[in-house]
């Protein structure tokens, strides 16, 4: 007998990065028919940015970017810091 209803596939699934120093996540969504890549500041989740893209691999190719520049600023600060001394 079959089922009625629509089937979630692990692609719907929200999935969620966080910057290694913990002050901000990036989360990327099915929303509307599209994918949401939303940046928020933590603790209170405010949303910092958010986009849309009609395919799932580009928004978790943008989302990875996001976490990626957001974890090397701290090492540029680092270096900056470093510098002066």
């Amino acid at each position: 007998m079959a089922v009625s209803g629509r089937r979630r596939f692990d692609d719907d699934r929200v999935v969620r990065f966080e910057a290694t120093e913990g002050d901000y996540e990036v989360e990327v969504a099915r929303t509307l028919n599209k994918w949401c890549v939303s940046i928020y500041q933590l603790p209170d989740r405010s949303i910092l940015a958010q986009d849309f893209f009609p395919e799932r691999w580009k928004a978790m190719a943008r989302a990875q970017d996001f976490i990626r520049l957001l974890n090397q600023r701290r090492t540029k600060e680092e270096q900056a810091g470093s510098d002066a001394d």
